[in-house]
């Protein structure tokens, strides 16, 4: 009891600090404390888009301040970023802290002297960033004083900062999932009665004093752990969390930094599904033992979702590569139909099972998965443009060179011509283009194969390649269907440039999503890179003066089109909607507050979410209420992103586009369809503010 009044005394005491706005609570004889603070420059990574910077905190003898789990009292740092400009994101890296006992109190903290890296997501590489933080801190001593900092740096582009190696040495103090000297053997949960958790851990050395601290995605109290060592360089940490049972933490997510010496590494224990809701209480993906008729209900629903995934809006740019199949065949006899319409169906089915077979190796190595990951890799993005270009080249008569042998020879005969290999890759590159975005019954068939073994998901993906051949498949089984197409003549000429045109429009915007992803300059490179190439097979074909120059004319336009497009939908978003870029723990603090909150999880390459937000989210009913009552939180996934994959995957999703309600009627969630309507989102926030007795809401 004594104990509890105290923590009750001390939490009073922090939160008159708070109130007081940066004035002190100490007695008039007491110095205020003298804390020096500073905002680091480190470097830029490659590409661009991430800079490091560092916020440093000089706390002075006998002072400390505290980590995001502070334990039995304190407050962590506040970092506000606000009036940041070129800053798309800022995420806040935690080093490893130490254990303060005070007058009983187990708290998590910084002594003397604290650097935070922070990784910097700006928006546009070749301008000026310039930083302002707001920053609260929290620091104890015989008193707690609140502290308010305003700090600023500019970081110019190509002027590297002057403070990288104390960065550095700072992010390798920040614990991370495995480590040189540190291992995690296994984390378990008390399943019943008073909350524990239970972490094995071993070490290439002797272990010394190791301890863990406990964190959440909300406030708990954590014990310092009870330690049984085995042979000094092992040891089973026990873990008690006093005022939480096995049933409250059912669903909630922990994680624990175990430190040793100078090693830190994560231990995280997952929610344990119950009854099929996640850590935020949404719907997961079932087991399949749990699913009505089993894994066999699953593929039949998967198979489903690959025929669908042939009439989405992010399949539409390459349907050249199929209709041009068509046109082909309908001059050919019934065996070379056949043959060509298999080879296609077995292109898609080669690349299901290759995305199945990395997903699988991925998920097996601890790595995030998703469908249509592999669009957030620049290497891939760049690859693919040059493929396109390829075909586009091939359709608009630059590339069928007279050549009786050779690479080009051979590139000619994949890049649209009607050999088998052509018909393959044709089906293979579709299907990797086809990936960007989620479709109905999609997202509910690779939900469930993500979330399971490998077997699942070759078999999930197995089905959904055979959803998305069955039409290829049914014209090589009846090969009479392509009596409909009409025969070869002076307009399949035409019919090829409109194609040639469409895969260059592809290929541009694959250039665009580059550009996001790892900068400008990567992007402008690999598109000059390619014009000069049309430029070279032009002049090879002695036609410069005319096909190349409309294949450069038409590139140029498409580029110019769908960069104006770009910089005038961001624009049309700032003006409209007020979107707030997403964090975990601000979707926390909004639901927590009673606000309604509308989550997008988006990306540059996701051309359904494209779609979504022109023809619903952006309209006056949806934005209305997103710019008054409704909070707009974006997540952009266009880049890899631990935090949105993890709340993707918690509400058994894995792949976009998602989006979802939350609000004082549905804490957990409303998840929303792939393809959205006025009627459902509208739905969706009227269900959620239902509860809500704020007046913002009404």
């Amino acid at each position: 009891m004594m104990r509890l009044l105290l923590r009750a005394m001390v939490a009073l005491l922090l939160m008159s600090a708070a109130a007081a706005q940066g004035q002190s609570f100490s007695p008039a004889a007491v110095q205020k404390p003298d804390i020096k603070a500073d905002l680091l420059t480190g470097h830029t990574e490659a590409g661009g888009s991430d800079v490091w910077i560092g916020v440093r905190l000089n706390l002075g003898p006998g002072w400390k301040t505290y980590w995001k789990a502070p334990g039995d009292t304190g407050l962590p740092p506040e970092f506000d970023w606000s009036g940041s400009s070129n800053i798309v994101d800022a995420e806040v890296n935690w080093p490893a802290p130490s254990r303060l006992s005070i007058l009983g109190f187990e708290t998590v903290g910084y002594t003397h002297e604290v650097l935070f890296p922070v990784r910097l997501r700006v928006r546009d590489p070749a301008i000026e960033t310039r930083i302002s933080l707001k920053l609260a801190i929290y620091a104890c001593s015989n008193i707690c004083v609140r502290e308010e900092r305003v700090l600023a740096a500019t970081i110019r582009p190509g002027v590297p900062g002057d403070s990288r190696s104390a960065i550095d040495a700072w992010r390798a103090r920040v614990p991370q999932a495995t480590s040189d000297m540190l291992s995690v053997l296994s984390v378990e949960r008390s399943l019943t009665g008073p909350a524990s958790l239970r972490i094995e851990v071993a070490s290439t050395r002797s272990l010394l004093q190791p301890d863990a601290f406990v964190e959440s995605d909300s406030p708990l109290n954590a014990d310092r752990p009870i330690v049984t060592f085995d042979h000094g360089n092992r040891a089973t940490l026990t873990v008690n969390l006093p005022g939480e049972t096995a049933e409250s933490l059912r669903a909630r997510p922990l994680t624990a930094t175990v430190v040793s010496d100078d090693a830190a590494v994560l231990a995280v224990s997952p929610a344990p599904q119950s009854g099929g809701e996640s850590a935020t209480g949404s719907k997961r993906p079932r087991p399949a033992g749990d699913v009505p008729g089993g894994i066999f209900a699953l593929i039949g629903i998967a198979l489903a979702g690959g025929f669908i995934l042939n009439l989405m809006p992010c399949v539409f740019p390459v349907l050249s590569l199929k209709l041009l199949g068509f046109v082909h065949g309908s001059a050919a006899g019934r065996g070379e139909v056949r043959k060509g319409f298999a080879a296609s169906a077995a292109g898609i089915m080669a690349s299901f099972l290759l995305l199945a077979l990395v997903l699988a190796g991925m998920k097996v190595a601890g790595a995030s998965v998703g469908w249509g990951i592999q669009f957030q890799q620049p290497l891939f993005l760049g690859g693919m443009a040059v493929v396109l270009s390829l075909f586009a080249a091939n359709q608009l008569g630059l590339f069928d060179v007279a050549v009786s042998s050779g690479f080009l020879t051979r590139i000619t005969g994949i890049a649209g011509g009607t050999s088998t290999a052509s018909h393959f890759w044709s089906g293979f590159v579709a299907t990797l283009l086809a990936t960007p975005c989620s479709a109905p019954l999609v997202g509910t068939a690779v939900g469930f194969a993500l979330s399971q073994g490998t077997a699942e998901i070759l078999a999930i993906f197995a089905a959904l390649g055979l959803g998305m051949a069955s039409p290829y498949l049914a014209v090589a089984a009846f090969p009479a269907l392509t009596k409909a197409v009409p025969r070869p003549g002076p307009w399949l000429a035409y019919v090829k440039r409109f194609f040639g045109a469409a895969l260059l429009a592809t290929a541009g915007w694959l250039l665009l999503v580059l550009g996001e992803v790892s900068g400008r300059l990567p992007a402008v490179s690999l598109g000059a890179a390619l014009a000069l190439g049309f430029i070279i097979l032009g002049l090879s074909k002695g036609v410069i003066a005319r096909k190349t120059a409309i294949a450069t004319a038409t590139i140029a336009t498409i580029a110019f089109v769908l960069a104006a497009i770009a910089p005038w939908s961001q624009t049309h978003d700032r003006a409209q909607i007020p979107w707030r870029t997403f964090s975990s723990s601000e979707l926390r603090a909004l639901v927590g507050a009673g606000r309604t909150v509308f989550v997008d999880v988006t990306a540059d390459w996701c051309i359904t979410c494209k779609i979504n937000k022109a023809l619903v989210v952006d309209r006056a009913e949806v934005a209305g209420r997103l710019a008054s009552d409704v909070v707009p939180l974006r997540a952009d996934w266009t880049r890899p992103d631990e935090e949105i994959a993890r709340f993707v995957r918690e509400h058994g999703r894995f792949g976009i586009p998602f989006n979802i309600v939350f609000g004082p009627a549905a804490p957990d969630g409303i998840a929303l369809p792939e393809i959205l309507s006025t009627a459902s989102v509208s739905a969706a926030f009227n269900e959620a503010a239902a509860a809500s007795n704020n007046p913002q809401q009404k």
